[in-house]
């Protein structure tokens, strides 16, 4: 499947979608946010997904656009 330019994707519909960072670890994406001292970066809050296929309690927040070299996968029912 191809993506067309100026396609676009409500962050909540990301919500529940699985993250793989470049050393094979595997998250689930629980939210977006804002930081007020820095309204024009949009961060996103994941939980680590444990070897049991268990969600970690812990919610960690990066920069969404830190995120440039790990993988998605679109999931539904999240």
């Amino acid at each position: 499947m191809k993506i067309e330019q100026n396609s676009s994707l409500s962050l909540n519909d990301l919500k529940g979608a699985l993250l793989i960072n470049e050393h094979g670890a595997e998250f689930r994406i629980h939210d977006f946010y804002i930081d007020l001292d820095n309204v024009s970066e949009v961060c996103v809050a994941i939980k680590e997904i444990d070897n049991e296929g268990n969600l970690d309690d812990e919610i960690t927040g990066l920069v969404f656009s830190s995120l440039k070299k790990w993988t998605i996968q679109l999931t539904r029912g999240f």
